[in-house]
Order: structure tokens, then sequence, then C-alpha cells
């Protein structure tokens, strides 16, 4: 506990000092972007894993009580399982090939749409 409290005071200093003597307005994302690939796997491996498990619990929900709503909670759940698996086998068979922003885009309009009607259907 005490090492990830270094490392985030490390972190967060680093940023500060990049940020302050950074050359453009967007220079200090820099830093931050390098970590998020470093860590982008691991990322990856477990959003699949809690969007299965996710998955799994509204699956489970749906099937004991019938309602719609989780029907629709189900599906949003099951189209993010979906965007995991296909950009965990995008990041080590085509990085970034078919899982292009666009793709991410167009999966977390439909989530969020599937999300929206389960909440706002009467």
């Amino acid at each position: 506990m005490i090492f990830l409290k270094k490392l985030m005071v490390v972190l967060s200093l680093l940023f500060v000092l990049q940020s302050v003597f950074a050359a453009t307005p967007w220079d200090f994302l820099k830093i931050p972007t390098q970590i998020a690939g470093i860590i982008n796997p691991l990322v990856m491996g477990l959003l699949f894993l809690v969007s299965l498990g996710l998955l799994i619990v509204a699956l489970l929900a749906f099937k004991k009580k019938g309602s719609k709503r989780l029907m629709l909670v189900a599906g949003a759940f099951g189209l993010f399982f979906i965007k995991s698996a296909l950009g965990l086998i995008d990041l080590y068979v085509s990085p970034g090939i078919f899982m292009n922003f666009a793709v991410q885009g167009v999966f977390d309009l439909l989530i969020i749409g599937a999300f929206a009607i389960a909440l706002l259907k009467k």
C-alpha cells in the first residue's frame, strides 16, 4: 500500500513537472498515454474478465426475473463482453486494425442505448 502511494506521488510529480515545462498544451498527456500503453494488455484482460462476470450475473438475473429491462441490461453487458473480447483479440492478432475508434464508438453507442432504453422504459 505504501509503495502504491509513493508511486502515485512520483507519477503525479512527473505529470506536474512535464505540464509546467510543456512545449505544447497537450504535452502533459505524454506520460499518462505511455503508461496506458504499457499496461494496456493487463487492462484489456481485466476488462474481459469483468465484462464476462457482469454478463453472467445479468443473465442469471434475467433468468430469475424474466424482465424486459433485465434483458436489455444483459444485452448491454453482452455487447460490452463482445467489445472487450474483440479488443483483446485485436491486441494480439492485428493491433488496431479491426477494433479501431470507429468500431469502438459504435459498440459504445449501442451499449449506452441499451442502458438508456432499460432505464427510461416504463
